[in-house]
């Protein structure tokens, strides 16, 4: 097994269409109504799945699928949502009553990775992408929108030594783990990936981690626990 890593240049110019992908969803949806309108959010969701995967061509849904959500409500300044492949023509307010709540996979706490879910049947089942480094890098951005978990959308990816060095120099910055790659790195075996990614985080205090995280080969998630790169100042508090 050897490591592969994501090129600075690709992983710029996927996350900024990624970002575009957001905007036009935010522009079609129109601005939020009152708190906790289901509808609305679950429109919105879904206009942003649609949006993102068609910047991802790589990443696939099967024919005549579309991503749905059910919203569950707002928890502090987070979206309680959660992401499910249906035929595209297919009523499902039937299966959002069905689905019960849990956590994005990259919020879940070590406890809770191993509880059992629906997500690969409801999910991840549905995708698929090229078994590429590129491909397992592309899959997991996908999943990250989907899942839109209050700190993905608040992060950013580093992929070049240039950015991490521009962030930590700033004042109230201290590097407490020094790393020697900086781009997404990408180890594939059987069917299954892990990759190491450097994440920028402003929530609660600013932070840079290592995420790691295992692709399995039935295409679900596992997140291991970050390591801490640098620590900055105080963030937005949630």
């Amino acid at each position: 097994m050897s490591v592969e890593f994501i090129p600075a240049a690709h992983v710029r110019d996927v996350t900024a269409r990624i970002h575009a992908a957001r905007q036009r969803a935010a522009d079609r949806c129109g601005p939020a109504p009152a708190p906790g309108d289901a509808r609305y959010w679950e429109r919105f969701f879904e206009t942003n799945a649609a949006e993102v995967l068609s910047e991802l061509p790589s990443v696939q849904l099967a024919p005549g699928f579309v991503v749905r959500y059910r919203f569950f409500g707002e928890q502090g300044s987070d979206l309680r949502v959660r992401p499910f492949v249906a035929r595209r023509d297919t009523d499902v307010t039937t299966v959002r009553r069905l689905l019960d709540w849990h956590p994005a996979p990259d919020s879940m706490t070590s406890v809770l990775t191993t509880y059992p879910t629906q997500d690969v049947e409801l999910l991840y089942r549905h995708v698929s992408y090229p078994p590429t480094a590129v491909g397992a890098f592309e899959y997991w951005l996908a999943m990250q929108e989907l899942w839109a978990s209050l700190r993905w959308t608040h992060s950013h990816l580093i992929a070049s030594a240039e950015e991490l060095s521009q962030i930590t120099a700033a004042e109230g910055w201290q590097v407490v783990f020094p790393v020697e790659a900086y781009e997404p790195a990408v180890v594939r075996s059987d069917g299954a990936a892990r990759l190491a990614v450097l994440l920028h985080c402003p929530l609660g205090r600013f932070q840079i981690t290592l995420q790691q995280i295992e692709v399995a080969a039935d295409q679900s998630l596992r997140f291991a626990e970050p390591i801490l790169v640098a620590s900055g100042p105080r963030g937005y508090l949630v």
